[in-house]
């Protein structure tokens, strides 16, 4: 667990350093979005609920860190899952008010399953548009697949959704 821990910090250290280090002006990013989730094991959806903070290094690169929370059921026990995961986004199209995105990274999940704590490395990958109708507001839709655990290639699953975003400017 402690080299887990050290790796999603190493992460987090590598994504926003440089950022900061270039002391030019950054723009900060708090979200939340609402997903359709079909978790592994189960052919039910169920909702998955995601806090987001990105911090935009460029036009076309921004790194966001995020945390869910989603709970159903798999094979008749229930199961709570918390997805605390790091990525990079790259906008090929630079931030317009139409804005695509690819992105990836890791994280960690954490799954409670009938008060038995799990916690697993994983994975995503995800593409999306964000619609940017006004400065420091927008509304985005995307798809996501998370592997939950690198050494079950059966643990992933796909999300739906989108969500509401506001930002501002900060100097760094």
């Amino acid at each position: 667990m402690k080299s887990k821990t050290t790796f999603v910090l190493l992460i987090v250290l590598l994504l926003f350093i440089p950022a900061s280090a270039t002391k030019g002006k950054g723009k900060l990013t708090i979200g939340a979005k609402a997903s359709l989730y079909n978790p592994p094991g189960t052919s039910a959806t169920t909702m998955l609920f995601e806090v987001t903070a990105r911090y935009r290094m460029s036009d076309k690169l921004t790194g966001e860190l995020s945390m869910g929370w989603t709970q159903y059921k798999a094979s008749g026990k229930s199961t709570t899952m918390v997805p605390i995961q790091i990525n990079a986004e790259f906008h090929p199209m630079g931030r317009k008010v139409f804005d695509p995105y690819l992105g990836g990274g890791s994280g960690a999940y954490l799954s409670v399953v009938e008060e038995e704590l799990d916690v697993t490395l994983g994975f995503q990958v995800f593409g999306g548009v964000m619609v940017r109708p006004s400065s420091g507001f927008g509304l985005s839709i995307q798809v996501k697949y998370m592997l939950t655990d690198v050494s079950d290639s059966n643990s992933g699953g796909f999300s739906l959704g989108g969500g509401v975003e506001g930002s501002w400017e900060t100097a760094f």
